[in-house]
């Protein structure tokens, strides 16, 4: 993607995204429906239709098609999960799934699921067509029941129907080449060679024939696919690169984006075209010095244990790809939402995968866009925290007296003890330890000061 270089002042410091926290463990029981050697990952549905790819090394050879399993996995950021347990429960003859049709290939469904792509044989029924599945259209949202025989799944053309349609889908397959005008040649499992064509301006992985990769497309009314994103699943990534990268023989993944959030405990990451930031958990004696939110940087992570971990954590150069503004929400015409601050006016494109139904004209916000063909496009939105109300003007406890020197008096309120500075001057002979009081303390800039303090037999009031 082209993208316009901006000097480092026109950012804002940090940026706090309204995004949910979500873990990235996972624990699923599903039949295997097919299998990925190149990626040596399994294919499972799960009883609710649920399809996933599980990135299961060391179990692939002996996990067959149909087996029943029981997965404890790290999600990671490209969508599939990698195995940290996989137990074998047993044979199913009963399978559920969902997906979305890549092609018809004769008496086959080529769907796409749960980040990989894989058939299901449509054998003849009441409602069939001659071939028993050219009635669909790639693009159509599926759901079926069927089950596994002979290493592959398999169903009958009453037991698929059509749920909906879909303009975007996952095509994962192995690089082949790239044409002088930049359209991408695929080869995908079951279908065969894919032609893909490449948006002019927009910026793909630097690919190697035989590379394993993930492209999400979008579906063209004549059937053919227009590259919406591209991750090369075949590199380690390096902090030269963008978007999501996956090593699957060492369950690493890099990734290079906004931070989100930082703490002692956590790593946050947003991708531009994820909903989600990527976390990681810190490790002992990492040091995060010099990171705030808001910085473009590149992470890698390793899954142990089920849970990823921090490994890298980099700046990217200061001079940043984004565009990043803070302000009042103006409107939201022309397709676009239209931002007031102390800059002049910043009018971002908003892409249809952004939902903004939560923000209204008038929301404070602070918003981060990056170029997509030449066009400012929202990447980010987050709205800003109302200021914090001011402390109060005084705070009163009424309990016992815990603590009392010639600089401070604590008491132990019903909330809690309520520690104050003590006048010079003061004379608090009349009170003691143990003494039940009400005091009164003043909210200052060095902090509570004693005001007022009040026992059955003695008063002491600030003048």
């Amino acid at each position: 993607m082209k993208r316009a270089l901006l000097p480092a002042a026109v950012l804002v410091a940090a940026i706090a995204l309204v995004l949910p926290a979500t873990s990235m463990a996972a624990t699923f029981r599903g039949v295997v429906i097919a299998k990925d050697s190149a990626r040596k990952s399994l294919v499972t549905a799960s009883r609710n239709g649920v399809v996933r790819t599980v990135r299961a090394r060391a179990a692939f050879r002996r996990v067959r098609v149909g087996r029943l399993v029981a997965v404890r996995a790290a999600a990671l950021p490209d969508g599939t999960y990698t195995a940290s347990r996989l137990r074998m429960l047993g044979t199913s003859r009963h399978v559920h799934f969902r997906g979305t049709v890549v092609a018809v290939k004769g008496a086959r469904l080529v769907l796409s699921a749960g980040h990989s792509v894989f058939s299901v044989r449509v054998r003849g029924g009441k409602t069939a067509a001659a071939d028993g599945a050219s009635d669909f259209q790639p693009g159509d949202d599926v759901e079926g029941d069927g089950n596994c025989s002979g290493g592959s799944l398999e169903t009958r053309r009453d037991h698929v129907k059509k749920v909906g349609h879909s303009d975007e889908l996952v095509l994962e397959g192995i690089y082949l080449s790239t044409a002088d005008d930049g359209t991408i040649e695929l080869a995908v499992v079951h279908k065969g060679r894919v032609l893909v064509h490449v948006p002019e301006g927009m910026d793909v992985p630097q690919l190697q024939p035989g590379d394993e990769v993930a492209l999400v497309v979008k579906l063209e009314n004549d059937s053919s696919f227009t590259l919406v994103r591209a991750e090369d699943e075949s590199s380690s990534g390096d902090d030269d690169g963008d978007g999501v990268h996956v090593n699957n023989p060492g369950a690493e993944f890099s990734v290079v984006g906004m931070l989100a959030t930082l703490s002692d405990a956590s790593v946050a990451v947003k991708v531009e075209g994820r909903d989600e930031p990527v976390r990681c958990a810190v490790p002992d004696g990492f040091d995060l010095t010099g990171f705030e939110t808001g910085q473009l940087v590149f992470m890698s992570c390793k899954v142990s244990d089920g849970n990823p971990v921090l490994l890298t954590l980099r700046k990217k150069d200061p001079e940043s790809e984004y565009l990043t503004a803070g302000g009042a929400i103006l409107d939201f015409a022309d397709g676009g939402i239209t931002v007031q601050g102390d800059d002049p006016l910043v009018w971002c494109a908003v892409p249809d995968s952004l939902d903004l139904s939560e923000f209204q004209v008038g929301d404070p916000v602070t918003i981060r866009c990056t170029k997509v063909e030449g066009i400012w496009t929202l990447q980010a939105i987050a709205k800003k925290p109302p200021p914090p109300p001011p402390p109060p003007q005084y705070v009163l406890a009424t309990g016992t007296i815990t603590d009392l020197t010639t600089e401070s008096i604590t008491v132990q309120g019903e909330h809690g003890p309520v520690t104050c500075a003590i006048p010079d001057g003061a004379d608090l002979s009349d009170f003691a330890v143990n003494d039940t009081v009400a005091m009164k303390c003043f909210q200052t800039e060095t902090g509570l000061v004693l005001g007022r303090l009040q026992s059955d037999t003695a008063l002491y009031e600030a003048t």
